[in-house]
């Protein structure tokens, strides 16, 4: 499979990334529109970024900082049909709203022409999702996630994500954290980017520009959706701009396990799309409006060359 990242020499360029070194439609389109394709604390940084597309922006994430190396990309471009089966499973319905409607089925997560399609969509009175996972074949600890995606439809009632869960999870959620990349709802102009734990969701220490932002983007176009980890911060980036940083406060006693469980443990991958209703978050679905359609042209996780952190690297082949 060929790669999209040359690695070169840029001092200066990604700041913030060469710091660290130191749950398939069935093709139908709505009326006017092309079909388908066919499935065969904290602070929020200064210039938090308007709605620039990636390349409108400049910034396409197709350079890898010196001092870093990619340790897990996909940019889906070696086979139609099935995501590659080494680095990514499908992710299990469950009684979340996010996993209640996965299909389990590659007909809403697929590859084709070099992307990979998550799509959300009503067959015969039942509503079925795509979402797949790293789960069991990679996950990682200190590093920096990158993705270029963008929203082919989103109707009302939808919700997409690009997002980490730790490995393996804790007892009760969200205890060992949670790393929100970016969602997206229904028709909106801006993409969430959020921080979960105890610490926050439980203890009430929660809040924009506090554990979350919502940066504006161009919903129509490609953005580069982008967060990096290490042991004293989480910044989140999109387009390659930084839009929070949330840090660790080094609390003393269980406030400060509760407050950044964002060591000890490694994270994995998630890439969804699930449909809402009723009492949710995303609200009511537009049944008129579906098939949602999630496309991500690439992903990829880059860690900084020879690093040695206090806790070690997980590479999962």
């Amino acid at each position: 499979m060929k790669s999209r990242f040359l690695s070169v020499l840029m001092g200066g360029t990604m700041m913030m990334v060469g710091q660290l070194a130191s749950g398939c439609s069935s093709g139908e389109a709505l009326a006017g529109e092309e079909p388908l394709p066919g499935n065969a604390g904290s602070e929020i940084a200064e210039g938090t970024p308007a709605a620039a597309t990636a390349d409108e922006g400049g910034y396409t994430g197709s350079v890898v900082p010196e001092g870093m190396e990619v340790v897990f990309e996909d940019d889906f471009d070696s086979t139609d049909g099935d995501p590659d089966p080494s680095k990514w499973s499908l992710c299990r319905k469950g009684t979340s709203t996010w996993d209640r409607y996965l299909s389990e089925s590659y007909a809403q997560a697929y590859t084709k022409d070099g992307s990979l399609y998550l799509t959300g969509e009503k067959q015969d009175g039942e509503y079925k999702t795509g979402a797949i996972e790293t789960k069991g074949k990679f996950d990682f600890t200190y590093g920096t996630v990158e993705c270029r995606a963008r929203f082919v439809r989103m109707p009302q009632g939808s919700h997409t994500g690009i997002w980490m869960m730790p490995s393996p999870p804790a007892e009760k959620w969200p205890m060992s954290g949670e790393i929100d990349i970016m969602e997206h709802l229904n028709k909106e102009g801006i993409v969430y980017q959020t921080i979960h734990s105890w610490y926050i969701n439980d203890m009430g220490h929660s809040g924009e520009g506090v554990n979350f932002t919502t940066p504006s983007v161009d919903k129509e176009d490609w953005n580069i959706y982008g967060v990096t980890w290490d042991a004293e911060s989480i910044t989140f980036t999109v387009n390659g701009t930084p839009t929070l940083t949330y840090r660790n406060e080094h609390l003393e006693g269980e406030d400060g396990a509760y407050q950044w469980p964002y060591t000890g443990h490694p994270f994995y991958l998630i890439l969804s799309l699930s449909l809402g209703g009723e009492g949710t978050w995303e609200g009511p679905i537009t049944d008129s409006e579906l098939p949602a359609v999630f496309e991500v042209d690439w992903i990829r996780v880059m860690q900084p060359t020879n690093a040695t952190n206090s806790v070690p690297m997980v590479k999962i082949s």
